[in-house]
């Protein structure tokens, strides 16, 4: 299964609410109070470092990422592709391409995969392949879905392959070579009510699927109301990792070779 399975369509419907969408924002807050504690004070637009995005989408991530270095990319989908090409103005190098065959062969300290594994066949396989093309001291930093008791329509819409236990993907990152600096759980402050609405939603589609996914704009006051919710755990990861959620963030980082 590939990133290119998904409906072109999600491409566009991303495209548009992720500006505005809580779950978007809050994970941008997430991703990006993360990154700063785990990257130090090599970040800003002046920073050396050279990142390379695979998975893009339709560049949600890639302006977070560019705070912390220049930033190149990949997608397998056409569409998402072209958005970015026009989101960024041909500022920022976005080309069609599939994890883990069009990884750059060298010249990236960090390879970000983002919401990107579990579309995969062979996940080990793709953190490996990371792992080969970093120099020692490279840094990987990956999101996915948690809990295979979630899944649920989103999941077949967007072509999930699997979810995850955080143990799960310590043991690939581990397993790939990689060191893990940080593994957390997230979205955590909202999980009761995100099972209560798959479980819900599952009960009632009987194994039908309905063409709506999670990411329908809710109206304003309660994407503010669950964005402000979200958004706390940006904080709360500054100081611990959280023990459960509906999303997994996992930063890892090459080791120098013995000597």
């Amino acid at each position: 299964m590939e990133l290119s399975s998904m409906d072109p369509c999600l491409h566009d419907q991303f495209a548009e609410i992720e500006q505005r969408h809580w779950w978007f924002q809050g994970r941008r807050a997430v991703l990006t109070s993360v990154l700063r504690e785990q990257l130090g004070h090599d970040t800003g637009p002046t920073s050396e470092r050279r990142i390379f995005d695979a998975g893009c989408g339709t560049g949600e991530m890639i302006d977070m990422l560019r705070a912390f270095g220049s930033v190149s990319a990949i997608d397998p989908s056409p569409v998402a592709v072209r958005r970015c090409v026009d989101r960024f103005d041909g500022t920022v190098d976005v080309r069609c391409g599939e994890l883990p065959r069009d990884l750059p062969p060298s010249g990236c300290d960090m390879v970000t995969a983002f919401d990107v594994l579990e579309h995969l066949d062979d996940d080990l396989g793709a953190l490996q392949a990371i792992h080969a093309v970093l120099p020692d001291g490279g840094v990987v930093a990956i999101t996915v879905p948690a809990y295979a008791f979630l899944w649920g329509q989103h999941d077949v819409i967007n072509g999930h392959r699997r979810r995850y236990r955080a143990r799960q993907i310590r043991g690939l990152l581990e397993a790939s070579g990689f060191q893990v600096d940080r593994l957390t759980y997230f979205n955590t402050l909202l999980f009761p009510i995100v099972v209560l609405v798959r479980v819900s939603r599952r009960l009632r589609s009987r194994g039908a699927i309905d063409p709506a996914s999670d990411f329908a704009m809710p109206k304003p006051a309660v994407n503010r109301l669950l964005l402000a919710v979200f958004s706390v755990e940006a904080r709360l990861l500054g100081r611990a990792s959280l023990p459960f959620g509906v999303s997994i963030l996992a930063v890892g980082r090459k080791p120098p070779r013995a000597r």
